[in-house]
């Protein structure tokens, strides 16, 4: 992540879309074997790592301006296989801000992302594996000054670096793994004097560094047995510097370089009998962080197989968020979320059918949230979630393939009052999140070289924080309409048009803050 972030969150906007492979979604808690922030659930995402000589790349244009180019380069010298490749992005865009004065007189808040990558493999022999990856971003966005704000000469920059490498052993039933990742960012907030806010001038800026280095071994102890053990260890720091003029004259304040590191010792063992038909995974972790001490996390997760086509599972599993730096800073006594969760379900899979169902309960102590009146975060006292979960997909045959999803969430949070923060109470709902989620899928292949999607989605209605002492705001629910065709020209070449949100629904996902609208755009993809 990012440490001088307020929860220590990295931007995904900085992931060029050309270097993912694939994105796996782990849910539940996951602290275990990810450690810090894996309080729910983890999102992994693969970049790609190709060995057979390709050239590709895409172009695109669309609505508010949009303009995307993108091109990467694969091929492999002996032993050594690498990936390059650049992207770049830009959009004139829409207000970030929403407009209540009437006027319509707010300005449009553009971006623009360059960024580059480079992965390597290298094979030593048959046993030892070298990859390496480097990747830089610059990432430029006009902002507004805040919900209901407009500010025409805010801009934000962003500058962020990841490099590192996976050394990596295999021999038979046997795995070592050591792995390492440097990642800088430099943040910049600039407001000048153009247009008039609460500030004349205002000059913010952010320089983190993090440090990530994990050892694990894992081998299989028998037949039905594999075990895995490791260590790991995180650091991150970061420097803050706020300049600022306005009607009470200059201000000039350099923040303290701050720190924070952990370190851990996990272990995991997986089991299954002859049959196939169990499975249980048992694991667990103790972790040490030079701020507020120790704790452990564990985790549970048997499964059964009934036949070719049922499973039955189950977990209980513990996590923890640690406070991240940029909250330390304004109260260094909080203390890690911590929390406790189990699941049951069950698959059904068949040939042209999938079906799974799960039950969810979570209960999250010590949460860290942030009083809008004192301007401090703090820890509250607990939060309880529960739901259900479920997921389709059929192939109902070679062209037509359906899929829907469809999440209940019911939650209540223990804390202080966000109107007045002088008593406690107790909220029926969770900020930012709906109680009742949807989506299906349609994909047609219309013909080998013709394919065509539509995918519908249905957010409830949620509630978020109304601001300075003020009761929390009800956000209307919302669908969203999606579709994507694409036509193969030959054995190279490839015509796309995607478009999001066709019906121009107006929504808001954040209060205070505008979402995107109609969006179309047409492509050509080189392969």
């Amino acid at each position: 992540g990012d440490p001088s972030m307020i929860s220590n969150e990295f931007d995904l906007n900085l992931v060029p879309l050309n270097l993912i492979e694939r994105i796996e979604i782990l849910k539940g808690a996951q602290s275990t074997l990810y450690g810090s922030d894996a309080i729910g659930g983890v999102i992994n995402i693969i970049t790609k790592n190709k060995s057979v000589p390709n050239f590709s790349g895409d172009i695109s244009t669309g609505s508010y301006g949009t303009r995307k180019i993108n091109a990467q380069h694969s091929s492999s010298i002996g032993k050594l296989n690498y990936v390059i490749g650049f992207g770049n992005e830009s959009a004139k865009g829409f207000s970030s801000a929403t407009d209540l004065t009437g006027k319509n007189n707010f300005d449009n808040d553009g971006f623009r992302n360059n960024n580059w990558f480079a992965n390597i493999n290298y094979a030593f022999n048959q046993n030892w594996n070298l990859k390496a990856s480097t990747q830089q971003t610059s990432y430029n966005a006009d902002i507004d000054y805040g919900a209901f704000k407009d500010d025409k000469d805010e801009k934000f920059n962003n500058a962020t670096k990841l490099t590192g490498f996976v050394l990596k052993y295999k021999k038979e039933k046997t795995i070592f793994q050591l792995q390492y990742q440097l990642s800088t960012q430099d943040r910049q907030y600039k407001n000048d004097s153009l247009d008039k806010t609460y500030t004349i001038f205002e000059d913010n800026q952010y320089a983190g560094k993090s440090h990530f280095a994990d050892a694990f071994f894992s081998k299989a102890i028998s037949k039905n047995m594999q075990w895995i053990t490791g260590v790991d260890f995180r650091y991150g720091s970061y420097h803050q510097t706020y300049v600022s003029i306005s009607k009470w004259g200059p201000y000039n304040d350099n923040f303290k370089d701050t720190f924070q590191y952990q370190t851990a010792l996990y272990t995991s063992l997986l089991i299954n009998d002859a049959s196939n038909k169990w499975l249980l995974e048992l694991g667990g972790r103790s972790n040490k962080h030079d701020r507020y001490g120790s704790n452990q996390t564990f985790t549970i997760s048997p499964s059964y197989k009934l036949n070719a086509n049922i499973r039955f599972m189950a977990s209980a599993s513990t996590g923890y968020k640690a406070p991240s730096l940029y909250q330390l800073s304004y109260n260094d006594a909080l203390k890690p979320e911590q929390s406790f969760n189990t699941e049951i379900g069950m698959e059904y899979k068949t040939t042209p059918l999938f079906f799974r169902a799960v039950y969810y309960n979570r209960t999250i102590d010590n949460g860290i949230d942030y009083n809008y009146i004192d301007y401090n975060f703090f820890n509250y006292i607990q939060q309880k979630v529960n739901g259900l979960e479920l997921e389709l997909n059929w192939k109902a045959n070679a062209k037509n393939n359906f899929s829907a999803n469809y999440t209940l969430m019911n939650g209540q949070e223990t804390n202080q009052n966000r109107v007045t923060t002088t008593d406690t109470i107790t909220y029926n709902y969770l900020l930012k999140r709906p109680k009742n989620t949807a989506g299906i899928q349609w994909a047609y292949e219309v013909s080998p070289k013709l394919n065509f999607s539509m995918a519908a989605r249905y957010i409830g209605k949620r509630y978020d924080v109304g601001g300075y002492a003020a009761a929390d705001v009800s956000l209307k629910s919302y669908t969203l309409l999606n579709a994507h065709i694409q036509y193969k020209l030959n054995k190279h070449l490839l015509l796309y048009a995607d478009g999001q949100n066709l019906g121009n629904t107006v929504f808001q996902e954040i209060n205070g803050y505008n979402a995107m609208g109609r969006m179309l755009m047409l492509g050509l993809r080189l392969k």
